[in-house]
């Protein structure tokens, strides 16, 4: 490929001014991006071509189009096909990222033309996701079809992170520090219970304070689990260790390791009732921390769209107080 007519690499003050030009977002073609992709992709202007159904010198001239544009060579040929220069590759990232950006602007587009008018970013803890936010969710859905929820589960605190960095507009979650500079608003209120297999010693008591347990081998959840900070505190305070024999990523997981005799590990009692399996048994815990709220947080409630306010709205003016121990 000739790049006669490009500024070579050691002049900057051209190159910088081809750049910082107010023309240059008016002289780049997405499309000419995409192909520019695919020719580092394959290594192969004539594949990247066929693949776009144009032929391979009308590609290699959008190609040198675009290496004036930018002002330095972006591919270099070899035996077998083309390899990006090391401006090339960082304009491949980038151009991926573009790409990625237009086809999400598509989609939503195609959203908005078929009746979406709103959106409304959430994320929310396993213990909501397992427990409440799928009837609730369906219960949003059916009253305002036109508003969109994309769901996101994280732990408690990267839920607290994602709203506060504004990833998300609202996050449902337990308290932890974390959370701290945030808005909220109430949601539920879960029970923690100790689950076990049916012939576990444990499983014949009606209830139980957390320190009973720490002689058993017990399941973990892996990460900043907030359940997981509160049993580990409430070790200490016993001035004993859990004996935690595996760890896991969610509850559905710990069901599992729990069915197969691995030990013992503490769930909401909704979460338990939503995937329990057979053989599985649930004892109450009567300590005070046990009993805790999942709360609804934003930077600013007042500032959401109207979308998030309607959705934040729906979830809270149905939910009644609960009952003093109820699970939910």
């Amino acid at each position: 490929m000739s790049h006669a007519n490009i500024p070579s690499a050691e002049s900057p003050r051209e190159i910088s001014s081809l750049l910082s030009s107010r023309s240059f977002l008016r002289q780049l073609d997405l499309g000419t991006l995409e192909l520019f992709v695919l020719c580092c992709e394959g290594g192969s202007i004539a594949h990247a071509a066929a693949q776009g159904q144009l032929a391979a010198s009308a590609l290699s001239k959008r190609i040198s189009e675009l290496e004036h544009v930018v002002g330095v060579p972006l591919l270099e040929r070899h035996a077998r096909g083309v390899r990006p220069t090391f401006v090339g590759e960082q304009l491949a990232i980038h151009a991926r990222s573009i790409l990625d950006d237009v086809e999400h602007l598509r989609a939503d587009l195609a959203e908005f033309s078929q009746g979406v008018h709103g959106r409304v970013q959430l994320c929310a803890s396993a213990s909501a996701v397992e427990q409440f936010l799928p009837t609730d969710l369906a219960a949003f859905a059916q009253r305002n079809p036109e508003i969109r929820i994309e769901l996101h589960q994280y732990s408690s605190r990267a839920v607290a992170a994602a709203v506060l960095h504004r990833e998300a507009d609202l996050g449902i979650c337990s308290p932890c520090e974390e959370v701290a500079p945030l808005q909220c608003k109430t949601y539920r209120t879960e029970r923690l219970v100790l689950v076990m297999r049916d012939d576990h010693p444990l499983s014949a008591k009606g209830q139980l304070e957390y320190a009973q347990t720490l002689d058993h081998e017990q399941i973990g959840m892996r990460g900043s689990s907030t359940v997981q900070t509160l049993l580990s505190r409430a070790a200490r305070e016993q001035r004993h260790s859990v004996r935690q024999r595996i760890e896991v990523d969610g509850l559905s997981a710990m069901c599992r390791m729990i069915e197969c005799g691995m030990g013992i590990g503490v769930m909401p009692q909704g979460a338990f009732a939503a995937l329990a399996r057979e053989h599985l048994h649930a004892v109450a815990l009567t300590d005070a921390w046990a009993v805790r709220a999942l709360n609804i947080y934003a930077v600013d409630f007042a500032l959401l769209s109207t979308a998030a306010k309607r959705f934040v709205e729906g979830l809270t003016s149905t939910i009644s107080p609960l009952p003093a121990g109820g699970n939910d």
